[in-house]
């Protein structure tokens, strides 16, 4: 196992504050638990660019991650100077659903730390800002659903989506804790903001998205794999 120094050379932030420790670790779903980003990135670019903005799916992810949905189109919308229509929107859904059947794989590692979690009784849950019926095929298709239950909180629930803290809140509020009870995983500066001002410890999830991004944003902690952030709670929890 590695030692506390090792985990946190990210970051420069220490473990989990040892007098108020989690009880209930909520997870990202897209980027955290499934790695689903590279795939819509890639279709999505290939949309955008159909609606006559020129994009690659780097620049798609730089722009849109953390984003709902809504937000994206709003911000697509805004560039290409017209509304985008439903046939649009389905077409684009359609092919992104398509690869997530035939390609969608959990995130390296990810498996072990849900697992790890559930088989100690540590309440777990997800907030995420993707649509509710994607969250629950895509965690069904790799395998983690179960672990989770009712305790799913998607964008489409709130007012807000991140990085206002809205499905934070109603996360916690489902599984009946307060927020400073609990941990956020996040891979987006959005997400991280959201969680932080939900009033939860944030740990950021650096495997694409760069550290120093994360921490910015307000990450307390910030690891590059799911194995340093197995070790992690393994050491805090």
């Amino acid at each position: 196992m590695q030692s506390d120094k090792e985990l946190k050379h990210l970051s420069g932030v220490g473990l989990v504050d040892m007098q108020h420790l989690p009880k209930l670790v909520i997870f990202d779903c897209d980027g955290v638990l499934v790695d689903s980003e590279p795939i819509a990135n890639e279709v999505g670019a290939e949309w955008i660019t159909s609606l006559g903005w020129s994009m690659d799916a780097d620049e798609a992810r730089a722009r849109f991650l953390g984003l709902s949905d809504s937000a994206m189109f709003t911000l697509i919308e805004q560039k290409i100077g017209r509304s985008i229509t439903a046939e649009e929107i389905a077409q684009n859904h359609e092919r992104i659903t398509a690869r997530f059947a035939a390609e969608l794989q959990a995130i390296p590692g990810v498996v072990a730390v849900v697992e790890d979690l559930a088989a100690r009784s540590i309440p777990l849950a997800v907030a995420s800002s993707g649509e509710r019926a994607k969250i629950l095929t895509n965690l069904a298709k790799v395998g983690l659903l179960n672990y989770f239950g009712a305790q799913i909180s998607s964008a489409n629930e709130v007012a807000k989506a991140k990085p206002a803290p809205d499905v934070y809140l109603l996360a916690a509020r489902k599984a009946g804790f307060v927020p400073s009870e609990c941990l956020a995983i996040e891979d987006s500066p959005n997400g991280v903001l959201a969680a932080v001002r939900a009033g939860m410890q944030v740990i950021g999830f650096a495997r694409e998205t760069p550290a120093s991004d994360l921490t910015t944003a307000g990450a307390h902690q910030v690891f590059e794999t799911m194995a340093e952030v197995h070790a992690h709670l393994e050491q805090a929890l």
